[in-house]
């Protein structure tokens, strides 16, 4: 192991930190967009749960830590516990007294779906004759049910808050009042906190692991230092044996000159090899005890580089296995609204360097509110989980299939003219509307709607899938059940 193989390791564990951050802040950036729009949901009942409401959207905001969300959401608990109270105390019976008419809307104010939502009011795909006539407050309640549960889908989150999730996604769809939304805030704050709360930990986790890792280098680093400082006394040893054994040598030949007796001349000689002899054993003796400290020197490196090895393929193994949780979307396995904002940013960039022509398909489908409404909301999430299957079977390997969010799909063809895509389109909505889907033995139809769009010179991506979803609509309009290019 060289110090470049641990130079990447280390930058690929930093890089796999930088998205696990991209991650958490893409979907703390929902949460805080989802807690805001039910806030102002809620807003106006009472003066102080709206204080509470906004003391929470500004705690979320400011990345406050637990302890503090956990006193405000305690705080907006008591705010509506004490409205229940006072709505029991207060409430009138039927058979004595006609309810109040709603309050007219204020003039220049917007409608509490275009608060909520914007200009685009999230309601059925049926909206029509239908909905002409419909009471205000069923249409806010559905819009509110289907914000929750779509943000609900769109969080990614992981295994370990799916229960609580599914809980929560019941009692929105089965109890979600527009008039007491206090518990729904509650309840959303709650999954928040628990999630940035394990957010927190493996980032901790992370942090302690590099901060192992910086004091194994260091010590790598200062076991390296005394490998240095023993080869460089070796090298000193060996240069004083050198010169002693020099000298020797030439006391050696001045003994020659200067003794002619030869046996005053063998008694010096051979004082002179003893002493050269001494000098090689004890030259010998350290380098004995240095090799014995250098092995054992080695032996503890070679632990602590297997052992830090185990550790970093642990760690890559659960950062890749957090980062596929992040990008993933739990219902149906495809990729979710991360992956596609990653992934086009990349075709972009492609493009805009090769040229090559990129389609962008947006799928919807058809009457989704009927099925949750006829069927309840299992049998939604196990159309969704068909439909996504259909698409998948029948799309290329460099095609590229996220779940966008609720019952819109996007599908990214690289490579493609908007004429070959809407091919492709035309494929996939009848393998939808020909699968078989029942539930609880009833046969229950799907269909899709698919816009398509391709990319311009001078285009950007968000006017593309403008454009797409754009699309889309027209063949909602249309009649639904079928496929609509951008430019038909």
């Amino acid at each position: 192991m060289n110090d470049t193989d641990w130079k990447q390791k280390y930058l690929a564990s930093l890089d796999a930190q930088e998205q696990q951050e991209k991650a958490r802040d893409a979907t703390q950036s929902l949460l805080r967009q989802g807690i805001s729009r039910l806030g102002l949901a809620a807003e106006g009942l009472d003066a102080e749960l709206d204080r509470d409401i906004r003391r929470l959207r500004d705690a979320i905001r400011a990345n406050a830590d637990n302890e503090t969300l956990a006193r405000i959401i305690e705080s907006l608990g008591d705010s509506v516990r004490r409205l229940d109270e006072a709505r029991a105390d207060h409430d009138t019976p039927p058979d004595t007294a006609a309810a109040p008419p709603p309050p007219p809307p204020e003039e220049g104010k917007p409608s509490l779906l275009k608060r909520l939502f914007g200009s685009r009011d999230p309601v059925d795909d049926t909206a029509g004759s239908e909905a002409a006539g419909a009471d205000a407050l069923p249409q806010t309640g559905t819009a509110l049910r289907n914000f929750c549960i779509a943000l609900l889908d769109s969080l990614g989150l992981p295994s370990e808050l799916e229960d609580q999730a599914e809980s929560l996604r019941e009692a929105v769809a089965n109890e979600l009042d527009p008039g007491n939304l206090g518990p729904t805030v509650a309840a959303f704050a709650g999954l928040i906190t628990r999630m940035r709360g394990q957010m927190e930990d493996e980032s901790r986790e992370l942090q302690d692991f590099l901060r192992q890792l910086t004091e194994h280098l260091r010590e790598l680093d200062q076991n390296l230092s005394g490998a240095r400082d023993q080869q460089q006394t070796v090298l000193d040893h060996g240069r004083r044996l050198d010169a002693e054994v020099q000298a020797q040598v030439e006391q050696i030949e001045t003994s020659v000159e200067e003794h002619e007796d030869p046996e005053r001349l063998k008694q010096a000689i051979q004082a002179r090899l003893d002493a050269i002899r001494e000098h090689l054993q004890e030259f010998r003796r350290g380098e004995d005890s240095r090799q014995r400290q250098l092995e054992s020197q080695l032996e503890r490196l070679n632990r602590r580089v297997q052992a830090m090895e185990a550790e970093g393929e642990q760690l890559r193994k659960r950062l890749q296995q957090k980062h596929e949780q992040a990008v993933r979307d739990p219902l149906t396995g495809l990729y979710n609204r991360l992956a596609y904002d990653e992934r086009v940013a990349q075709e972009f960039k492609r493009w805009k360097r090769y040229r090559q022509p990129m389609a962008l398909m947006v799928i919807d489908v058809d009457h989704f509110k009927r099925i949750n409404d006829d069927y309840g909301h299992k049998a939604g999430d196990k159309a969704l989980a068909l439909i996504a299957d259909q698409l998948r079977r029948h799309l290329r390997e460099s095609d590229f299939l996220a779940r966008f969010g609720g019952e819109e799909f996007v599908v990214l063809m690289p490579e493609t003219e908007v004429d070959a895509a809407r091919v492709a389109a035309e494929k996939l909505r009848e393998a939808v509307q020909q699968c078989q889907f029942h539930y609880q033995g009833r046969q229950v139809p799907i269909t899709v709607s698919a816009g398509l769009a391709r990319l311009r010179d001078d285009d950007s991506v968000d006017r593309l899938f403008q454009r797409a979803d754009q699309a889309m609509y027209r063949a909602k309009q249309a009649g639904r059940n079928r496929c609509v290019i951008e430019d038909d």
